[in-house]
């Protein structure tokens, strides 16, 4: 069976290359929480990979911005989406091994 991560949000600022990536990997019956570390370069892939299992919903309804005189920070809440698996394999090449390591340890 195939590795998923269930995102449950996504959160970065406007002064940081990183997403972080919160939520539940999953494989089988076994689960544990995780937060990813990957590039913000790579927000519009996971953006789509979540709106083409979701496409009766916009992915921008979830989209909450927090203000600050010199910083925003964004969040996506996904906890209330349908479908917000997506297989580990599609999030593995987002990221270097040793930043997944050091995450996932």
């Amino acid at each position: 069976m195939d590795t998923q991560f269930d995102i449950q949000t996504i959160k970065f600022n406007s002064l940081s290359d990183w997403l972080i990536l919160d939520g539940t990997l999953n494989q089988g019956t076994l689960s544990s929480d995780l937060l990813l570390k990957v590039e913000q370069s790579f927000l519009n892939k996971i953006l789509n990979l979540l709106q083409g299992e979701n496409p009766t919903t916009s992915i921008n309804d979830y989209l909450k911005t927090y203000q600050d005189v010199n910083i925003n920070d964004y969040e996506f809440d996904l906890k209330t989406m349908e479908n917000t698996s997506i297989p580990m394999k599609e999030l593995k090449w987002l990221t270097s091994m040793q930043e997944y390591k050091f995450i996932r340890a």
